[in-house]
């Protein structure tokens, strides 16, 4: 499945629910308040994601043991990348091109000598 469809079938889901605000709404400068919401709560699942990394780090559990909690909240966090991407009229994957060239560029001098 490439990246267009998986933005596909999230704006999809994202359609179909409805609350205090439209889920799939067009971030602008009107619409400000969407573009809070989802940085706060991409910044939310981040801090999921450390806190089992901290327990891990700390002895509470082991890595094999939180493998699948760590995999459900990268994925939380790709859903609101995903979301910011579409909602933000952007072109993820060009802007992933462009941001790897300016890296490659970037970082030369820690390439590899083969």
């Amino acid at each position: 499945m490439d990246i267009n469809k998986i933005i596909e079938l999230q704006k999809n889901f994202d359609s179909q629910h409805k609350g205090k605000f439209h889920w799939d709404e067009k971030i602008s400068e009107e619409h400000l308040e969407m573009l809070n919401f989802l940085m706060i709560a991409l910044m939310g699942e981040v801090g999921e994601a450390a806190n089992i990394v901290k327990k891990i780090n700390r002895g509470d559990f082991s890595l094999l043991d939180q493998k699948e909690y760590i995999e459900e909240e990268v994925v939380d966090i790709f859903i609101y990348v995903i979301k910011l991407a579409y909602q933000l009229d952007m072109d993820i994957e060009q802007a992933y091109i462009n941001k790897m060239e300016k890296n490659t560029e970037r970082f030369k001098e820690y390439e590899q000598k083969r």
